[in-house]
């Protein structure tokens, strides 16, 4: 079978249809990964491990593709890059701080830090004593 030139063109013709049939598919696959992936939470400040000498601790972090974010169950403000920024008490002892993300199909995603709090406050009979005094 010989090949024409009419036939020629329509292979060509097909061949490049397909490829930019290709083309768009991929686009679009790649496109939207990161939206099939779900949440995600990234956690800037403290890191995991950290020992805290002050009473308060500044929570810093980013997230991408949610539509609301807590903080320990509170409810977190976040800028329009994604950011956020909350401070928060750190006790004595070990401090969990969680934050979850959900996105607008009901997609979780959660990440949570250990810290370590080395400040003590002062005691409710020294605060007492003190208010008396003043009395």
């Amino acid at each position: 079978m010989t090949m024409t030139r009419t036939r020629f063109r329509k292979l060509v013709m097909l061949g490049i249809a397909a490829l930019a049939a290709a083309i768009v598919v991929g686009y679009a696959v790649w496109r939207s990964a990161a939206y099939i992936s779900g949440p995600d939470i990234e956690i800037f400040q403290p890191v995991d491990g950290a020992t805290v000498s002050s009473s308060t601790v500044e929570v810093t972090g980013q997230v991408k593709r949610v539509s609301s974010v807590s903080m320990n169950g509170y409810q977190l403000n976040v800028d329009q890059n994604g950011r956020f920024d909350e401070r928060i008490i750190v006790f004595p002892g070990i401090n969990f701080i969680t934050i979850q993300a959900s996105d607008r199909f009901g997609r979780t995603a959660e990440k949570a830090v250990e810290i370590m709090g080395m400040a003590t406050f002062p005691s409710t009979s020294a605060a007492t004593s003190t208010a008396q005094h003043a009395n």
